[in-house]
């Protein structure tokens, strides 16, 4: 698998996917609030979890980016990507939005993520873990594919096409 560390900043139309470094400490420590659900960490707390995360990147075992409004930079959220098992093909994807988006917005950020995860990663599935701060209603997550494990609130999306080099 390639490294990991090269995959940013990743566009689409509206976002772009880029490492939480690249975000004011001040953004990246709400951000950080919010995805843990600690409203008192610190500051000081929040740059040792994100330098922790981004160590895990440079290792290979997982993805975190920032999500940012192209528009203005803003930060807007995080995506993960973890829990990757190479044995078995799968990641876990996870998306949480500390700003409010609409429905087409969340559909763009998980339908580039999910492509990236087949595209680039190579992966045949992706499970979607919702929580308190997930962005993404069953409704949505249905409409892209994925369909709900029945032991457990996860959501799973296999790959439908893979294409073999013949050499």
């Amino acid at each position: 698998m390639e490294k990991f560390e090269k995959y940013h900043p990743i566009m689409t139309h509206h976002y772009t996917f880029n490492w939480l470094t690249s975000a004011r400490l001040n953004e990246s420590t709400k951000l950080m609030q919010f995805h843990q659900q600690q409203p008192d960490l610190t500051t000081a707390k929040a740059a040792s979890t994100i330098n922790q995360t981004m160590l895990k990147v440079m290792r290979n075992q997982q993805l975190t980016w920032g999500i940012f409004n192209r528009a203005d930079d803003r930060l807007l959220g995080l995506a993960n990507l973890f829990e990757i098992d190479e044995q078995h093909s799968s990641l876990k994807i996870q998306l949480e939005l500390l700003v409010p988006q609409s429905d087409s917005g969340i559909n763009e950020l998980l339908a580039r993520l999910v492509s990236f995860a087949f595209a680039e990663l190579d992966l045949e599935t992706i499970y979607f873990e919702k929580s308190d701060n997930s962005a993404a209603t069953a409704s949505l997550l249905t409409k892209l594919g994925f369909a709900q494990q029945p032991t457990n609130d996860d959501w799973f999306l296999k790959r439908a096409v893979s294409i073999q080099n013949q050499s």
